[in-house]
């Protein structure tokens, strides 16, 4: 759903209330896939092969590089910061190529998967790392937000509890809000990666005309509003503040399990 109404453009004039149109908009969405629930899940598999490579990099990268910074700057650089910056030049690089046929599965622009990568591949490989700028600075912004915001939840969290270890739940908590958070500082970004990813050159294709991420924010600023960089935000909203939340739960009792058992983290 988020896809789609990333890609699905605003006419001039008409006014943008991204909560609003977006649930007027996954309501119709519902409605018209109640004879064929599949179309919900464009680009599942797609999105599940993705996932495994960049969860082996993400947070590997993220506690090796703050690690390393820490101790090698002496507290001279803002570790989290920097590691931040590492993670998502890194988790980029591996999810670009899987993003590029999720984005043209899901907005319908090909009907397969193979027909996504072998259009992808019809001018060299470079095609499936099409909007990499955009998508290179998305997940570096999203990785600087997420830890940021993540380690500034914790540190509450440690401060109500009086310092006592926190529980599922409120590790949980702290997920939750960091997604939102994330999701919504992020949003821009998402929506103009998406368009670059999908656009096409040529008769009968889609084409926003966008030549790079700058471009593309003066143009759909321009020619939809400024609200329309939050097209798509309530369901990516929900997705991220969930997926966060579990994600997060689960990292924390990984990591707990792992301390328990002796082993370093």
């Amino acid at each position: 759903m988020t896809a789609r109404l990333q890609f699905a453009r605003k006419h001039a004039g008409v006014r943008t209330v991204p909560f609003v149109d977006d649930a007027r908009a996954m309501a119709i969405m519902l409605a018209s896939a109640r004879s064929n629930w599949s179309e919900l899940y464009r680009g599942l598999p797609v999105s599940l092969l993705g996932a495994v490579p960049v969860s082996l990099v993400y947070m590997p990268t993220y506690e090796l590089s703050k690690s390393a910074i820490n101790g090698f700057s002496q507290h001279l650089l803002p570790a989290s910061q920097v590691a931040s910056v590492v993670t998502g030049v890194v988790s980029s690089s591996v999810r670009v190529p899987i993003s590029v046929v999720k984005a043209r599965l899901q907005t319908c622009v090909y009907a397969t998967s193979s027909d996504a990568v072998m259009a992808a591949l019809a001018g060299g490989w470079r095609g499936l790392y099409a909007g990499w700028p955009a998508s290179c600075v998305l997940d570096v912004t999203y990785a600087l937000v997420q830890f940021t915001a993540l380690e500034q939840f914790r540190s509450l969290g440690l401060g109500l509890s009086g310092g006592r270890p926190l529980t599922a739940a409120e590790d949980s908590l702290i997920g939750f809000l960091t997604g939102a958070v994330t999701a919504v500082c992020t949003e821009p970004l998402d929506v103009i990666r998406l368009r670059l990813q999908t656009q096409q050159r040529g008769e009968g294709k889609v084409d926003f005309g966008y030549n790079g991420l700058v471009d593309g924010f003066a143009k759909l600023a321009r020619q939809e509003g400024v609200l329309a960089l939050w097209r798509g935000i309530l369901p990516r909203l929900l997705l991220k503040s969930v997926g966060s939340a579990i994600w997060y739960t689960a990292y924390r009792c990984s990591r707990r399990y792992l301390d328990d058992s002796g082993i370093r983290a």
